[in-house]
């Protein structure tokens, strides 16, 4: 442990003052692990196992590396150990984090996302055909304005009309997948919201006069393949799926920039798309409540799920709301539909099947979005009155009351492995005659139990003759369940299985997830991955 110590701060270089991520400390720091790994015995480490270089190489941009190394063997090691369960406590926190709360430490005033007024905001209902409450809530978006364009007051007191309420937001909507939403189905051939990445986008070129002339925000408007050409494809076929996120990424965008000829990896995101912040609204079949899911590295939507969550466990409770972090800082590695604009903010509530409208699902995800509008729209103004020394305290001061030490609880999901994933799942081998069938059933005993704990030995699935399969622990000792029985997770094309989570916190200042440092040397610990197909 000496030696850890002594040399993780021989390269670091420097001490840092807060558990900030600082750019080049932090390459450093992960310059020290693969050293560490290489060099060290495996007892150095969390379980007993080495970290593998891979997971410590830098992204050489400044950003904590999302690369991890892959694994495939018989021993059960932790899943993701970084931000995962700490013993750090909360004395250590408020020692090592930063005074002051109100802009990242890493960035200039003019260029941190808390100074940045957002204007452009995109609300997005129906991604999947058949989740009706977010396609619901846009309607209802649209007939707010409708009755402000009247002068006409909603009839019901208790009513919010978006546009009165948070006057400084350019509110819009988008039906993002009409053609499954007609249809009453998830999707008409592959999951949209796995159609974003930079590889499947430039398959597809759209002539920019037909989406001029057709309203992209609640039509397809590539019908017959007018406008569309395939850069590559099996036989030059697209699916619509593929299309239909070209389209939204025309309006919402652009996602990525303009890279060298032929060269996708060259390009990265671009810095300034046309939408500030896509609200994407979506529904689950699993007993998850109201669950915010956002990127790990974004301060503003850390701030912002640390404000909705405060302002829905006022109404719902504490267990009526979690957050979820994708552990994803680069937005062109996200594959779903909110990674289209700037800032990306998902917000799933549950349980309610398929293809149904309740109204306490509905209720429950305009509070979540209207707290989201809220915060937005208090941020704007406090920009535009921060000359006013009279001023009440800020949005960001609210936060700092109610999270004193600056951190917040959280889930970290697990990274994704397959492709058409989001994050990882603890999959179910499927019946050969149809890949959407699984061939074990979900163990009651973990049926709607959503975030808590399983254990290696506790059951999980149910075979065909009864017999009763135990956790076996490839995920880590304990791991939280998330999606449990998830009606979307059927389907190949979303990714087939259970969601996997880790208990965790963030700052929210940063928006990454809390690094356990040994006493002054830096981080020590880094994401180790297996894949390990137990299962099949």
């Amino acid at each position: 442990q000496t030696q850890v110590r002594n040399l993780t701060k021989l390269l670091s270089g420097t001490r840092h003052t807060s558990n900030m991520h600082i750019p080049g400390s932090h390459l450093r720091r992960t310059a020290a692990l693969s050293l560490i790994a290489t060099v060290l015995p495996s007892s150095a480490f969390i379980g007993g196992n080495i970290i593998s270089p891979a997971c410590a190489a830098s992204t050489g941009s400044g950003i904590p590396s999302t690369s991890f190394g892959v694994r495939s063997n018989s021993f059960a090691r932790p899943l993701f150990v970084r931000g995962g369960q700490s013993s750090i406590n909360d004395s250590t926190i408020v020692r090592n984090m930063s005074t002051s709360r109100k802009a990242p430490a890493t960035e200039s005033f003019d260029s941190s996302p808390f100074n940045r007024p957002i204007t452009k905001v995109a609300v997005v209902g129906g991604t999947h055909g058949n989740e009706y409450t977010g396609v619901w809530c846009i309607k209802a978006i649209e007939h707010q304005r409708q009755q402000l364009n009247k002068n006409n007051k909603s009839k019901s007191s208790a009513a919010v009309n978006v546009f009165e309420q948070f006057p400084t937001l350019d509110i819009q909507t988008l039906l993002a997948n009409p053609r499954a939403y007609m249809e009453n189905k998830r999707f008409v051939d592959t999951d949209l919201n796995r159609e974003f990445s930079k590889e499947k986008l430039r398959k597809v070129v759209i002539d920019e006069t037909v989406m001029e002339e057709c309203d992209i925000r609640n039509e397809f408007c590539s019908e017959d393949d007018d406008g569309i050409n395939s850069n590559g494809g099996s036989n030059g076929a697209l699916t619509y799926e593929a299309v239909r996120a070209r389209e939204i990424e025309s309006l919402l965008g652009p996602k990525f920039t303009e890279d060298t000829e032929g060269d996708a990896s060259s390009s990265s995101s671009c810095e300034n798309p046309a939408t500030d912040v896509v609200i994407d609204l979506h529904t689950t079949t699993t007993n998850m409540g109201i669950s915010i899911i956002i990127p790990e590295g974004d301060p503003l939507m850390a701030a912002a799920a640390a404000y909705v969550m405060q302002k829905c466990r006022e109404r719902y409770g504490e267990d009526g709301v979690q957050c979820c972090m994708h552990a994803l800082p680069k937005r062109e590695d996200r594959l779903n539909l909110s990674s289209c604009g700037r800032h990306g903010f998902t917000i799933e509530v549950g349980p309610t099947p398929q293809g149904v409208i309740r109204h306490d699902v509905v209720e429950k995800t305009e509070a979540a979005m209207h707290a989201l509008l809220d915060f937005l729209h208090l941020r704007n103004l406090e920009l535009q009155n921060s000359d006013n020394a009279n001023a009440s305290p800020s949005v960001l001061d609210q936060l700092e009351q109610t999270y004193p030490s600056g951190i917040v609880p959280c889930y970290r999901s697990a990274p994704a492995v397959r492709p058409g994933e989001l994050s990882g799942k603890i999959s179910w081998p499927n019946d050969p005659a149809n890949p959407n069938f699984p061939a074990l059933m979900v163990h009651g005993s973990v049926q709607d139990r959503d975030f808590e704990p399983l254990r290696v030995g506790d059951p999980l699935f149910v075979t065909l003759d009864g017999t009763v399969v135990p956790y076996d622990g490839s995920h880590g000792g304990e791991v939280h369940l998330i999606f449990v029985n998830e009606g979307g997770y059927y389907y190949e094309s979303s990714g087939t299985g259970i969601g996997v989570a880790v208990k965790s916190r963030f700052d929210w200042q940063t928006g990454w997830f809390l690094v356990e440092s040994d006493d002054e040397g830096g981080a020590i610990e880094e994401v180790i991955l297996e894949e390990k197909d137990s299962y099949e």
